[in-house]
């Protein structure tokens, strides 16, 4: 507080954003190198999206269960 004491708002707006960008910078950094790297992307999207309708229709399964819907026997 003392910092910005008689300074005005454009001050500390001004150091508030400094001190944001210091923050985010690794993960800014981070986040350009792996998008240099497209096999890495796609690995990871394919390895999400398999986990990702796994539990997807593990959920729609049982909400059919509890609404009464039965499953078509395949």
């Amino acid at each position: 507080e003392k910092e910005f004491d008689g300074k005005g708002y454009g001050d500390f707006k001004l150091a508030v954003g400094e001190a944001v960008a210091d923050k985010l910078k690794p993960l800014q950094d981070r986040f350009y190198e792996l998008q240099k790297d497209k096999a890495y992307i796609d690995k990871v999207v394919k390895e999400n999206d398999e986990k990702a309708a796994y539990f997807a229709n593990k959920t729609l399964r049982k909400v059919k269960k509890k609404v009464g819907l039965v499953e078509p026997v395949r």
